[in-house]
């Protein structure tokens, strides 16, 4: 297994972050947001409003682990976009 990382722009519509390969086992991923506003996690239908597609809010500076199995995908949005590569993925498949 290599250690990936990964640098995504997070704008103002749902953003692919990352599709784990498949026949991966599960995975923990590390997300962290380098901007100055926060991001929102989710799947595809990620909004940045509560209710029933309201993300899961990552703060400035702020990192969270999650766990992925192969196929499985993570979104992010933003309300006014990130700066270029501010939102930093590292994990081992």
């Amino acid at each position: 297994m290599a250690l990936n990382h990964i640098n995504v722009t997070v704008g103002t519509n749902p953003t692919l972050l990352l599709t784990m390969p498949n026949g991966v086992g599960y995975v923990a991923v590390q997300i962290q947001n380098r901007d100055t506003a926060p991001v929102y996690l989710g799947d595809s239908a990620i909004t940045v409003a509560s209710g029933v597609n309201g993300g899961q809010i990552l703060a400035p500076s702020a990192t969270v682990q999650i766990w992925m199995h192969g196929n499985d995908s993570i979104y992010a949005i933003s309300t006014a976009g990130t700066t270029a590569g501010a939102v930093c993925l590292v994990y081992s498949a």
